[in-house]
């Protein structure tokens, strides 16, 4: 069997070099200019002290790195998870907000908003 090839592996890795693979991460162009379109964002935001409208830059920031450095999703509702967290980033940012200021209705109404979103995320995880 020395000197013999096996037609069938031969095949196989002509077959695997020439399909492109799906987890092959987008390429630097393609993500450069949206990362430095949304770090700039971020930047407005923070000078702004719109925390709230930073938490979902970053949110989208995190999101395209994953994107572009090939990660999938192991969860099949792993978009519901997503938008889940994004919610629960953005409700706590927004009682951060509350509590700057100090109103009580104010502080409450986004407690429970919190509360509701951590819910949904909970929910989306199981």
């Amino acid at each position: 069997m020395t000197g013999r090839h096996n037609p069938l592996a031969y095949l196989l890795i002509c077959f695997c070099c020439s399909v492109p693979t799906m987890a092959i991460a987008e390429t630097d162009a393609a993500c450069s200019e949206p990362r430095e379109r949304i770090s700039q964002q971020i930047k407005d935001a923070r000078l702004k002290g719109d925390s709230s409208q930073r938490a979902i830059l970053e949110a989208q920031l995190q999101h395209l790195t994953e994107r572009c450095s090939g990660v999938v999703p192991l969860q099949p509702n792993h978009a519901e998870i997503e938008r889940a967290m994004r919610l629960a980033t953005t409700r706590e940012a927004q009682l951060r907000e509350a509590l700057g200021t100090g109103d009580p209705q104010v502080i409450e109404v986004s407690k429970r908003r919190l509360d509701q979103a951590r819910k949904e995320l909970e929910a989306a995880k199981r």
